[in-house]
């Protein structure tokens, strides 16, 4: 695994989703208070854009279904719902390891 620089840290503000990209692949970077997390960037229920988003309790929740996930885990936290019909979310979200080294956000892929 290698990693590549996608942002330097004053970049990215504490609660914000930024779009990024890493060896070709479109990701979504996160911030929580000190920590960032690397996601795939489109939701694996429909594929909206996550980074559309927002940040619920570590998570990232979808704005179309509002479907959960956890960013360090990429786990479904909540299933997606559309009114009163909820849905079943078939993949967690894949995740990536990200470092920060000399001011630069790195995430591994």
């Amino acid at each position: 695994m290698e990693f590549e620089k996608v942002a330097a840290e004053g970049e990215i503000a504490s609660g914000q989703l930024m779009p990024i990209e890493a060896k070709g692949l479109k990701l979504l970077l996160a911030r929580v208070g000190d920590r960032y997390y690397a996601s795939q960037r489109k939701c694996p229920h429909l594929g909206f854009n996550l980074c559309r988003g927002k940040i619920e309790d570590g998570a990232v929740v979808c704005p179309l279904h509002k479907a959960k996930f956890d960013l360090e885990t990429g786990r479904i936290e909540r299933d997606p719902r559309l009114l009163f019909i909820g849905m079943k979310a078939k993949t967690d979200l894949t995740t990536y390891p990200v470092k920060v080294e000399e001011g630069a956000i790195l995430v591994g892929v």
